[in-house]
């Protein structure tokens, strides 16, 4: 099993400076690398005030970037506002046989989620899970915890292969304190750099805020996507392994 993952926060299709909306560069992009499991956060199901003001605003945007590149899509629509939502979402080449979301959440501003995914990926069922975490580290402490539970949970005792990835808003670097407690996973990037993947602020990267954590995988290659064609089309800088079963 070959694999090629990506995982990204699209700022809801904004340009950091919240001033262009660049869904459509985001899908030409990723027709270029033509990933097998995306997984992305801040992804606008519906806004009906950036709708009016905007021409070229797309409704439903997992559904756009999905469209003639992927199988298989999920959407967690779990941050609800009064005119909106928006969400975490995977994509998938491979057939999504089943999917959940589970509600993190633990103030009423950030309203987050994990979301579990089950892809047959030829004759060996990946785990997936894509979750985008609170600002504050004492807040993300007890978000680590529920993420592990609902790890163990979905994973029937970490029989197979699993891949966790997302926005961790991990700035002080402690997500992996908390989550290799959870047998055989690691973080994809530093297995094969040694340090974690600086994706934020995407002009001028220095915070290392995105993960993808995996288990059951070798690491091929791992890479920050830092050029100009992702440089200013979000607020954060996309992730992509490359990676095969053990």
């Amino acid at each position: 099993m070959n694999l090629k993952i990506f995982t990204y926060n699209i700022h809801k299709g904004f340009n950091w400076k919240n001033t262009e909306l660049n869904l459509q560069h985001i899908k030409l992009n990723l027709e270029l690398i033509q990933p097998d499991i995306v997984f992305l956060q801040e992804v606008v199901g519906e806004n009906k005030v950036l709708e009016k003001k905007f021409d070229n605003w797309i409704t439903n945007q997992f559904e756009f970037l999905a469209k003639d590149l992927w199988n298989d899509s999920v959407y967690s629509n779990h941050a609800i506002y009064d005119h909106r939502h928006h969400g975490n979402v995977i994509l998938s080449k491979y057939p999504i046989l089943n999917h959940d979301v589970h509600d993190i959440s633990l103030n009423r501003y950030e309203q987050r989620s994990i979301m579990h995914a089950e892809i047959k990926v030829d004759n060996e069922t990946v785990q997936a899970f894509c979750t985008h975490l609170n600002l504050l580290h004492k807040d993300r402490v007890k978000q680590y915890q529920k993420i592990k539970h609902y790890i163990y949970e979905k994973s029937q005792e970490l029989n197979h292969p699993i891949i966790l990835a997302g926005d961790f808003n991990d700035w002080n670097q402690q997500a992996s304190k908390y989550l290799m407690n959870i047998e055989g996973i690691h973080d994809a990037f530093k297995m094969k750099h040694l340090d974690y993947a600086k994706t934020f602020p995407s002009f001028f990267p220095f915070l290392k805020l995105d993960r993808i954590y995996t288990k059951g995988f070798k690491i091929r290659e791992a890479k920050v996507l830092n050029n100009k064609d992702w440089r200013f089309i979000s607020d954060h800088l996309p992730l992509l392994i490359e990676m095969s079963s053990l």
